[in-house]
């Protein structure tokens, strides 16, 4: 459910992904997709891993989907955000493309088979504030995979949310979303939340949604990803296949199915 109440003459929404739903792909314009597929096929590449059925865990609106699947994978989808899957499906439908959503939460992800790979790229796992749902999250995820299946993800790190790395804006008239985000970060919880005034549509609206974010630290990863049945397990400086630093914003991993 979503709680609403008024806020600065426009609507504040407790959860995320679900006001910004019908104009998220116009808000994610500047996005690199087709860098992320290439990199997808890098990581597959040094994990010695032929990708086929892949899983996209946390997918939105099924850009990466479509892409993938256009270059011969065959894809399925899952999110915990009805609007952003409805939307995922509407896309696919327009395209012809055969593409498997499904609204879960991956906590309780059942969706009856088996894939090669797993994948869930721009910090989507960070959502996931309660680690004893990301952990349950990682063994369905692990569940969903065969022996030698390839998960890969990427996290934020405390150092992008110590440095208010979300604090954007961009609110030139000409954008097709305009938007304000500013963050607060409890070093203590762990916990970035993210208060984001957006302005879209025609007639323009104004409405907040606020998110929130874990930072999730390396060890906790490593032990929930070994628990599930993961091994040789490997971080990446985002988008490169130099180890991070100190100073890394984003981590990719990578971990193999036993």
């Amino acid at each position: 459910m979503t709680d609403e109440s008024t806020f600065n003459g426009g609507q504040v929404t407790h959860q995320s992904f679900t006001r910004i739903a019908p104009f998220y792909d116009a808000l994610m314009r500047g996005v690199p997709y087709e860098m992320w597929v290439g990199y997808f096929e890098l990581l597959c590449v040094q994990n010695d891993h032929t990708a086929r059925r892949v899983l996209d865990v946390c997918c939105g609106t099924g850009t990466m989907c479509e892409l993938l699947t256009e270059k011969a994978y065959f894809l399925t989808g899952v999110d915990i955000s009805t609007p952003m899957i409805l939307s995922a499906r509407t896309k696919a439908a327009g395209k012809g493309l055969r593409i498997d959503y499904f609204d879960q939460d991956i906590a309780q992800m059942s969706l009856g088979s088996k894939f090669d790979t797993a994948f869930s790229f721009f910090d989507s796992l960070n959502y996931i504030t309660d680690p004893g749902q990301l952990r349950q999250g990682i063994l369905r995820i692990a569940e969903h995979l065969g022996p030698g299946g390839l998960f890969m993800f990427d996290l934020n790190t405390e150092f992008a949310f110590t440095n208010q790395m979300f604090d954007q804006q961009q609110l030139t008239r000409k954008a097709a979303v305009r938007y304000r985000w500013k963050s607060k970060y409890d070093a203590d919880a762990r916990i970035c939340t993210v208060k984001m005034d957006f302005w879209a549509g025609e007639p323009e609206e104004h409405f907040v949604e606020t998110h929130i974010q874990r930072a999730h630290s390396p060890e906790e990863i490593r032990s929930w990803l070994t628990e599930a049945g993961f091994e040789e397990i490997r971080s990446y400086n985002s988008y490169t296949l130099d180890k991070p630093t100190r100073t890394s914003d984003r981590v990719h991993y990578t971990a193999i199915r036993r």
